[in-house]
């Protein structure tokens, strides 16, 4: 099985893979493959190309739903509808989750439905516990790493401090992918709308930044 997370990169897609590395000891490892920034038909025809995926798709495929809401309620910005995913998602042709019986995703749904939406951040935010400092913070960017690091996720193709935070987040949806497939995972939202998905049995009321952000000293101006 491999597990695919595309996320947009500016007008482009950006995809990476996941497989899972088994030992004779714990923990399985993730080998991650990371592609060239493309355009959704580049993406299709790469995943079209690659047999037994489940696709994470962390971009908004519409928007003002109740799954936004509840992401926002959450902490979670919601995400802008992005073209090219929801383009990449039509012309995939594979069928997308849109819930189950519980809010908790059966661990055989990515048989029938192999595609799911979710959100970089939502998932990073959801794997930690914790609402994480923005990207644009160096240590948003640390804390992200770190989370995949913690999660057996192994660039073999360089060293995931040289990676674009697009690759990065890809990554963290590729995981997401990986959890969906497995079962262990979630959703947030209405099935008629659309669903999100994030990894985790069940996600708090509120991800708290509470003392992630070092405390740091600022003179005031004047």
């Amino acid at each position: 099985m491999r597990y695919c997370g595309v996320v947009p990169a500016g007008q482009y897609l950006q995809l990476a893979l996941l497989e899972e590395v088994r030992t004779e000891e714990p923990p399985i490892r993730l080998a991650a493959r990371f592609y060239e920034p493309g355009s959704p038909e580049d993406v299709v025809k790469e995943l079209r190309s690659t047999e037994d995926v489940v696709v994470g798709v962390g971009a908004a495929l519409s928007s003002g739903r109740r799954a936004d809401g509840e992401l926002r309620r959450r902490g979670v910005v919601p995400l802008a509808p992005h073209e090219g995913a929801q383009a990449m998602t039509e012309a995939l042709g594979l069928a997308i989750y849109t819930g189950g019986p519980t809010d908790v995703v059966d661990e055989s749904a990515y048989i029938t439905t192999p595609v799911f939406e979710t959100h970089p951040d939502g998932v990073f935010f959801a794997l930690r516990g914790l609402r994480l400092p923005a990207k644009r913070h160096p240590l948003g960017i640390q804390l992200r790493i770190e989370e995949l690091q913690d999660e057996h996720v192994e660039d073999g193709g360089g060293d995931l401090w040289h990676r674009r935070i697009e690759e990065l987040e890809a990554a963290a949806v590729a995981l997401a992918a990986h959890r969906f497939a497995v079962g262990h995972a979630c959703w947030v939202g209405d099935p008629s709308e659309g669903v999100i998905v994030l990894p985790g049995y069940r996600l708090p009321e509120r991800f708290s930044g509470d003392g992630v952000i070092p405390p740091v000293a600022r003179v005031p101006l004047g």
